[in-house]
């Protein structure tokens, strides 16, 4: 067994969707297999303010079989009952809590949150509120600062609603979250989601070893720049102990923008090996979040086109989304379309369709892609960056296609639904040698050696804090 580096295991996220998608399915596997096979149980850490978080969280361990030692904790919820410490409650906090007859939300009954928003619609304040009903927290938006401008405050309660303690803006309380889980013991924080990243970018503490995951392009759709959204952190990639890629091709393009500064490593996700049956196979798969980004109505145009030379095909959809219901009105009520919705096992239907189908703008891995080789399905995949490139070997172990080229995939998939089943056999026995490079042992081994770098790093960089703090003093001194 692959012994990780010694030190508690956590990982931060913005939140887990209920129907969740490739990002939070590799960040569970991962966990799994940390906790499993590498003997580290792992604790995720999610920061969104949704109203039932741990229903969410006990949903998630039984459709996503968590394994025992891998637990979910939400920063609300768990406020409601710990206490956290922070400033005094002083009159600048701004401390009002709603009144009884306030907008309401519940979950099974139970009311958990009362919310105010402001004329235009967008929330000015949320009260969470314990089981009895007392106030737990109060999270509020517009107080006024000495500036005139408006600042966010949290103020935590005691058991009996009254004022404990407060922070001024989100990111010093996730902050205290984090001191007081970790404990002042040796700790590897890893940061799957870029909107928490930005926060983790600026948390520096002695004792907590602190790695980015990225999981999705770093690039704008024409490939040139850098999207917004991921700008401020690919600034300061720097301040991370590591920052961890899925293939080498997008470490190497991080690389010539960002410099020799940051620490850098590849690591994909793992693969788990399944008993693929001898059976026959038939049709085409879909699994995918129903969004914009995932481009899954060219995957439904290709099937409807290709229909045509491949009696009897189908394609299944898994998956859900905004795009759903706008899916299924161009999709036809013919049957040759199924949309399932998401489903934690649809994975297991890689085992009995012919190919699947990745239709994505953008990819930094496609999980999804290298699961299909491994149960001998044979992916047909637009070639984005990246991803598919780095998996499929075209026309061996699947079919590379011009993105967005909805013609030339529907083709592909018609040919690939008529060719020899022999030629069918002999690709997906070379799809499946293909993925055993992610086996899970492997994976978990270059896990151990990234975090034992990030370490390492992280021991030389303290010295260098430390210094930085001394001199700061010396001159605020003189």
């Amino acid at each position: 067994m692959t012994v990780l580096p010694a030190g508690r295991q956590f990982v931060l996220t913005w939140g887990v969707p209920r129907a969740y998608g490739g990002l939070t399915a590799a960040l569970l596997q991962r966990s799994r297999l940390f906790d499993r096979l590498g003997g580290a149980p792992v604790t995720v850490l999610t920061c969104d303010d949704r109203a039932d978080p741990a229903a969410t969280a006990a949903e998630l361990s039984e459709r996503a079989a968590l394994s025992p030692g891998v637990r979910v904790l939400n920063l609300w919820d768990w406020l409601r009952e710990n206490d956290l410490r922070g400033r005094a409650v002083g009159p600048t906090a701004g401390f009002a809590p709603l009144p009884a007859d306030s907008s309401e939300e519940r979950a099974e009954g139970l009311l958990l949150r009362r919310v105010r928003t402001d004329a235009r619609g967008a929330v000015v304040q949320i009260d969470h509120l314990r089981a009895d009903g007392t106030l737990a927290v109060s999270d509020r938006r517009d107080v006024p600062a000495a500036n005139g401008d408006v600042r966010r405050v949290i103020v935590t309660c005691d058991g009996s609603g009254e004022p404990r303690a407060a922070w001024r803006g989100v990111r010093a309380l996730y902050a205290a979250w984090l001191d007081r889980l970790t404990a002042g013991e040796p700790a590897f924080l890893l940061v799957d989601s870029k909107a928490m990243a930005r926060f983790a970018a600026r948390y520096r503490r002695p004792h907590v070893v602190v790695l980015h995951v990225v999981h999705g392009s770093h690039l704008t759709e024409d490939g040139t720049e850098v999207r917004p959204s991921r700008a401020e952190v690919f600034a300061r990639l720097g301040a991370f102990d590591a920052v961890v890629f899925c293939t080498a091709r997008q470490a190497r393009d991080v690389r010539r923008r960002v410099g020799p500064l940051p620490l850098l490593a590849v690591v994909p996700h793992p693969v788990a090996r399944v008993a693929v049956p001898a059976a026959a196979r038939q049709g085409a798969v879909v699994i995918a979040r129903l969004e914009g980004i995932k481009r899954v109505e060219d995957a439904v145009q290709a099937a409807r086109r290709a229909a045509d030379r491949v009696p009897g095909l189908t394609l299944e959809v898994f998956g859900d989304g905004p795009e759903r219901a706008a899916l299924e009105r161009s999709a036809g009520a013919d049957g040759l379309v199924r949309f399932r919705g998401f489903d934690p096992s649809a994975r297991d239907a890689l085992v009995t369709a012919s190919v699947l189908l990745l239709t994505s703008r953008s990819e930094a891995f496609s999980l999804v892609v290298a699961e299909a080789m491994a149960a001998g399905c044979l992916p047909i995949a637009y070639d984005v960056p990246y991803g598919p490139r780095e998996l499929i070997d075209h026309g061996r172990t699947g079919w590379l296609v011009e993105p967005g080229n909805v013609d030339q995939l529907a083709e592909t998939l018609a040919r690939a639904l008529s060719t020899d089943e022999r030629r069918l056999a002999r690709m997906r026995r070379d799809a499946m040698t293909r993925s055993a490079a992610l086996d899970e042992s492997a994976v978990l081994t270059r896990w151990a050696v990234v975090l034992r770098r990030a370490a390492r790093r992280h021991r030389a960089r303290r010295a260098t804090w430390r210094l930085r703090e001394l001199l700061r003093r010396r001159l605020r001194i003189g």
